[in-house]
């Protein structure tokens, strides 16, 4: 991580990078070119363990609460069934 920060590489790649060594999928949006590029270099360097698991335990922050999801006729019942961890 400090290594790719050493070479200018933005905090929000080393967050993309984070997210590709869970296994999740990256749905990124942009226009700009260097930021396509950008985004593209998260795949030529790796986090260290010590840089994964640091990463891992910061709190999270969610946009959505999840309560638009849960229903009592489908299959998340409260929040709880719908995010890991909560």
């Amino acid at each position: 991580m400090d290594e790719y920060r050493s070479h200018g590489g933005p905090d929000k790649q080393i967050c993309l990078r984070w997210m590709y060594e869970q296994g999740d999928v990256l749905l990124v949006k942009t226009y700009n070119e260097n930021r396509m590029k950008e985004n593209l270099d998260i795949f030529d360097w790796e986090l260290t363990e010590e840089e994964r698991d640091k990463i891992s335990k910061l709190p999270q922050q969610r946009g959505l609460t999840g309560m638009q999801f849960v229903c009592d006729n489908g299959p998340y019942k409260c929040v709880e069934d719908l995010w890991d961890g909560a």
